[in-house]
């Protein structure tokens, strides 16, 4: 008898990433109870856990679960993002956690179960599957965000957090039953079949149940105007957390919107799904740039940076040809790179996790760190799209796509908003190599793991903005897996 519960080893091999990482982070939860002693050794372990999930994400690509979950070169895509983001979080986290004696086996299994919804959310081919998978991803990072509970943003960033994740999460339940309720079905391939003939959007309740869903993914990827929680979220967590949670979880959530709207309208999008989409780009790269202008603190600017940079993202989704998707996921996979460079060498340049972070502090750290302080330098550079960064070819192929598709005017506000952005990213550089210090910063230590995550994340700045062939083709591969 075939069905949803007869699991194949098909079935196993599928999700096995997920299996694994889950387990590991159960382990290490246990460990930090009965063995306090290998705290130490946490980090290399959640490492060795990446690299063996890294191994089991070998599997052959099509549905398990009778059609729930679906394994292609796209969602193997995801995998490496999500892995690779958990391995320099990791190794990016020890010294300031360390420091602080807040290294408890609990951080890296909330790491891990987080890598673990995100690739199930990807690999959900049923809309129920996707929920799954988000939640197990969101409640780890609420968690996370309050990981410094004796400190009163911290605290603010979790409560926040949690609040408007829990109504996004209603946003999508709510789309989700109208979808059920309009059409019989939360798979999406029987959603295909269902509006091939394109009557499914002239449904009213069909269009309010799939804005709904869009919103809640927006949510995710903290576009405008559902970027609020982003700020006081990025400001009062702790950063090596917020490294991740910048970067991965948007990837994916990126991707189910692409996944959903390429089964929903295969023939491409028309209206109001373009419009509305375009809007939200435009307004994501105006707000997030500007008012990151007139920001002085680091993470907040970041977080606002980071607004705009999915703006750029959200333009190859209103384009929404396979040549925008194919931009969109070098873009994704560059701004893993950037991100994470820029979280880590801000907080090793910082007076420490418990701490502001601000501008002023890096006046003169260019000349007492130039390690930490040059990956920051490369990072900026990346986030304004600068040659021979993966920035430059990331913003390249999405600028380039919305102009083949005529949309000029998305292309033209992508443009203005680099040029702004420019103000604010090499204002950062200034500080770090032409201003005096005006005040002692007492900089966390850095360590072989810290120094390992800088220079991995400069060898992708930089090789993948020369190189790009390799990225490419991965993107290529990844997008030609979306159904037809």
């Amino acid at each position: 008898m075939t069905g949803f519960l007869h699991v194949s080893p098909a079935d196993l091999a599928t999700v096995g990433p997920e299996t694994f990482l889950c387990v590991l982070g159960i382990a290490l939860v246990l460990l930090d109870a009965f063995a306090r002693s290998m705290r130490p050794a946490f980090p290399y372990l959640t490492l060795a856990g990446v690299a063996a999930a890294n191994f089991l994400g070998g599997y052959a690509p099509g549905s398990a679960f009778a059609g729930a979950i679906e394994g292609s070169e796209l969602t193997r895509f995801v995998d490496l993002l999500a892995l690779t983001a958990v391995a320099l979080a990791t190794l990016g986290a020890d010294a300031l956690l360390s420091r602080d004696k807040r290294n408890q086996g609990e951080f890296y299994a909330l790491l891990l179960w987080s890598a673990a919804g995100l690739m199930l959310m990807v690999k959900g081919n049923d809309l129920l599957v996707v929920f799954i998978g988000l939640e197990l991803m969101s409640i780890a990072l609420y968690v996370m965000a309050a990981w410094y509970r004796d400190v009163p943003e911290a605290t603010e960033a979790g409560m926040k957090y949690f609040l408007m994740g829990a109504f996004a999460s209603t946003f999508f339940l709510y789309g989700l039953a109208t979808v059920y309720g309009r059409l019989g079905s939360t798979r999406l391939t029987t959603l295909k079949g269902a509006l091939a003939n394109g009557e499914g959007f002239s449904d009213p309740m069909l269009q309010i149940g799939l804005l709904a869903i869009l919103s809640a993914l927006a949510f995710k990827i903290a576009l405008v105007p559902f970027h609020a929680w982003a700020p006081d979220v990025y400001q009062g967590m702790t950063t090596p957390a917020v490294a991740f949670l910048s970067t991965a979880p948007k990837a994916a959530a990126v991707v189910v919107a692409i996944k959903v709207l390429s089964t929903l309208a295969p023939a491409g999008l028309g209206e109001p799904w373009r419009p509305l989409l375009s809007i939200l780009a435009i307004l994501s790269i105006l707000f997030g740039n500007i008012v990151a202008l007139a920001q002085r603190d680091l993470k907040r600017m970041l977080a606002y940076s980071g607004i705009a940079q999915m703006g750029y993202v959200a333009i190859g989704l209103a384009t929404f040809d396979g040549a925008a998707f194919e931009g969109m996921l070098v873009f994704l996979a560059g701004y893993l790179a950037t991100n994470v460079a820029a979280f880590l060498a801000v907080a090793a340049l910082s007076n420490g996790e418990k701490e502001p972070h601000p501008l002023a502090d890096l006046a003169g750290m260019g000349r007492q760190r130039p390690f930490a302080a040059s990956v920051l330098t490369l990072a900026m550079l990346s986030l304004t799209g600068l040659p021979p960064t993966v920035g430059f070819i990331g913003k390249l192929l999405v600028f380039r796509a919305a102009v083949d598709a005529g949309l000029f005017t998305l292309a033209l506000v992508g443009i203005f908003g680099s040029l702004v952005s420019a103000g604010y990213y090499l204002r950062v550089v200034y500080y770090l190599w032409m201003k005096e210090p005006s005040r002692e910063v007492d900089a966390p230590q850095e360590d072989v793991l810290s120094g390992a995550a800088y220079i991995l994340v400069t060898a992708a700045i930089l090789v993948l903005g020369v190189l790009p062939r390799p990225l490419l083709d991965m993107a290529r591969a990844a997008v030609q897996s979306l159904p037809r």
